[in-house]
């Protein structure tokens, strides 16, 4: 069976191009690694793999900076919808104002400017920053001291219809209120609008003649299956799509350049906090390659537990720190994932950690329960970027090849990429779109 369009994964990438193309009147397959969940489950099915840092942190403050005693991670999702359902709905738009080294500028290089498409992107999504009406008590007390310390503290821009928002705090479990989008809305529209969906298939590679792209080849349970395509669209995520190219002869950069937008949370007792149920990341402070947010995390009730607090989770308050951490990591052939920790990615990591503390204790925090979570990464990309694996089209060598996830950003924006890549997706669509109009017409005048 062929196709003229086969999407592989259903994350933003995926979806967006599917959605966009099933627009037009043309046969598309969508194919997916994962399940489909029930909304508001799919933080069940998170993993987790190791982070291989490659540093000895021996001399690097551990006893100060607890985060450097623990192992790291990176946590990914694979099923229908991406890491969508999981986000907490940030839709950074990445651009140059925030960090000097945003995706949009590192776009802008290659002769690829996103302008128009992120503005499109943010009105498919409903972005609109966080409005001052829902802020709740504990991060009214961040931003408070953060401002009283001198750090300008502004709204964080969200894919959130707030008119249905029912303030739960569970954006990370999926919204079962429909208030926050995710990108298996776009899958729905793009099966509405005719497009197949083949869930639990694990593509193993591209099939390719003289250069040029004939399909797919991947596993439906233990069975081989090969489906025929004019185009293919790889949208598998920066940890799958370096390893479906490579077993498709692309190995040239491929899997290398491997950024995670590393981060941690720092936090500390106050009683009655309640930031577990508020909105979460309601706000944010830029300090160029890094930011800091309202965050809560499970992971500090054990973390104060085990420092002698009697802490449940209403007592926690928290502060996310995220840098955009230096792209020289990679993904091995077996999966494994290496990412060497950077005297530069330790300093980002220890700078925001004490304006973080400044902040908590301002707000109120026991500064003798200051405390903070592993290093955990949870924006793998770069290992197909653009320039060396892709060009301004996101079209791989093989002609009719493309890729449309965070793989194809060169460096880490440090910053939530969901609405860079819709904005990718949709250029990606038009290009697809137009190249589709051509042979049509070409065909006719055969």
């Amino acid at each position: 069976m062929t196709f003229e369009v086969i999407v592989i994964g259903t994350g933003a990438g995926g979806a967006t191009v599917a959605r966009e193309i099933s627009k037009k009147d043309c046969k598309i397959l969508i194919l997916e690694k994962g399940k489909r969940h029930k909304t508001g489950t799919s933080i069940n099915y998170l993993k987790n793999i190791p982070l291989d840092l490659k540093a000895d942190l021996s001399d690097e403050g551990v006893d100060k900076y607890d985060f450097l005693e623990f192992p790291a991670e990176l946590m990914y999702l694979e099923d229908v919808g991406g890491t969508t359902p999981v986000s907490l709905a940030n839709a950074c738009y990445t651009c140059s104002t925030c960090y000097s080294n945003s995706a949009t500028k590192q776009f802008k290089i290659h002769d690829l400017d996103l302008f128009k498409e992120l503005i499109d992107a943010g009105a498919d999504l409903k972005v609109s920053p966080f409005p001052a009406n829902l802020m709740g008590p504990a991060t009214r007390k961040i931003v408070d001291a953060g401002e009283s310390l001198g750090y300008f503290m502004e709204p964080m821009p969200k894919f959130i219809d707030f008119s249905k928002c029912g303030r739960c705090g569970l954006c990370i479990r999926g919204c079962k209120k429909g208030a926050k989008w995710d990108s298996t809305h776009f899958v729905n529209e793009a099966i509405d609008n005719g497009a197949t969906l083949i869930s639990d298939f694990t593509v193993t590679k591209i099939t390719h003649e003289n250069g040029k792209v004939t399909g797919v080849e991947g596993l439906f349970g233990d069975q081989t299956k090969i489906f025929g395509a004019k185009k293919v669209i790889i949208a598998a995520g920066a940890l799958n799509t370096p390893i479906i190219l490579k077993n498709s002869g692309i190995k040239e950069n491929v899997g290398e350049g491997l950024f995670c937008d590393l981060f941690i949370t720092v936090g500390g007792f106050l009683k009655d906090a309640k930031l577990n149920k508020e909105i979460p990341m309601g706000t944010k402070a830029e300090f160029g390659p890094y930011f800091l947010s309202p965050h809560f995390s499970t992971q500090i009730v054990s973390l104060l537990e085990n420092k002698g607090f009697n802490a449940n989770p209403e007592d926690i308050m928290g502060i996310m720190v995220k840098i955009a951490d230096e792209a020289n990591g990679k993904i091995n052939s077996d999966r494994s994932v290496e990412k060497p920790l950077t005297e530069r990615d330790i300093g980002l990591l220890k700078e925001g950690y004490e304006k973080s503390v400044e902040i908590l204790v301002k707000a109120g925090v026991d500064l003798s329960s200051i405390v903070s979570t592993p290093i955990r990464g949870a924006h793998p990309g770069g290992t197909a970027a653009v320039g060396k694996v892709v060009d301004k089209n996101l079209e791989t060598k093989i002609k009719g090849l493309f890729i449309a996830d965070t793989s194809v950003i060169p460096q880490a924006p440090g910053r939530p990429p969901i609405l860079t890549v819709t904005a990718l997706a949709k250029r990606l669509a038009q290009i697809i779109g137009e190249r589709i109009e051509i042979e049509n017409i070409d065909q006719l005048t055969v």
